[in-house]
């Protein structure tokens, strides 16, 4: 990137995914011009505190249904030999 834009100005905010195998942002954007930690903002008001709940979704699945379905894909792929090919189909129709 730098030898694309040897001019430009880069900028990099706390949390800025670099690499994988290199997350010190100051190394690559250089020193620290402000330093804001969660507390302080939140102390500023610049953002608000977050809550999370997990919740599990629930659902109901028509049995009729998906067992027509299933059916129907399974022979669609009946002749096939690879019982893993039609494994991995019927996962992928199950994920449409």
């Amino acid at each position: 990137m730098r030898d694309a834009l040897p001019v430009a100005i880069f900028v990099g905010f706390t949390g800025t995914p670099i690499e994988s195998n290199d997350r010190d942002a100051s190394v690559v954007f250089g020193e620290y011009v402000s330093i804001c930690d969660i507390q302080n903002a939140v102390m500023d008001g610049a953002t608000v505190l977050n809550y999370y709940e997990s919740h599990l979704a629930k659902f109901d699945i028509n049995r009729v249904e998906f067992t027509k379905f299933n059916n129907e894909v399974e022979e669609l792929f009946e002749d096939d030999e690879d019982i893993a090919f039609r494994k991995k189909t019927k996962s992928r129709w199950a994920i449409l």
